[in-house]
């Protein structure tokens, strides 16, 4: 496998297998490719920037691939990658992947797409994906013009709340670590 354009002997290359496997939230697929890689000897760091590469021909990363048709299970798989990118942006509308889950949201043609975009919306939340984050427009997640439904838009709204919030503790511990000798305990170094 020298590089993620090249077809591998069934004729698909492993970024068309990346692609189409998080198209079909199909966990044995990427299985097989971070396998081959691993077999190859590739470091992690290669491991993660040949997922994060993965795109398809409209500029839509793996993550947002997941995003766009409810691939829960994939997605939590490109998470467990180390350095994996958690908010790419699309090439021509620079979304992130909460942007396409939600929405995913609103496509009332699947079966339950509300409660399972807001399940994978949690998930990518937890593992560092930012709401804040808006697309070419200014719209964040939340406020996407679109029909996404207010219990997605309420899920989105929480998690922006909580990083800021998060952000505004952080911000006032470094305020009260200052005052008292600046660099002892609390500094960037102790945390972690």
């Amino acid at each position: 496998m020298a590089n993620n354009k090249e077809a591998d002997d069934e004729g698909a290359s492993p970024a068309e297998r990346v692609s189409a496997a998080c198209r079909e939230d199909n966990v044995e697929a990427l299985e097989e490719v971070l396998t081959d890689m691993e077999n190859a000897k590739k470091t992690n760091t290669e491991i993660a920037e040949f997922f994060n590469a993965v795109t398809d021909p409209l500029g839509n990363h793996a993550l947002h691939i997941c995003a766009m048709h409810g691939s829960y299970h994939a997605a939590d798989f490109l998470f467990d990658i180390e350095f994996f990118e958690c908010d790419p942006k699309t090439r021509l509308d620079k979304e992130t992947p909460l942007h396409l889950a939600a929405r995913y949201a609103s496509d009332k043609s699947r079966y339950n797409s509300t409660t399972d975009a807001i399940t994978m919306i949690k998930m990518m939340c937890e593992a560092g994906c930012d709401p804040r984050v808006p697309n070419k427009r200014g719209d964040t997640p939340s406020r996407l013009p679109d029909m996404v439904p207010e219990e997605v838009r309420k899920e989105l709204r929480r998690a922006e709340y909580l990083l800021n919030e998060g952000l505004a503790a952080q911000n006032d511990a470094d305020d009260g670590s200052e005052g008292e000798g600046g660099e002892g305990e609390n500094s960037a170094s102790d945390s972690e």
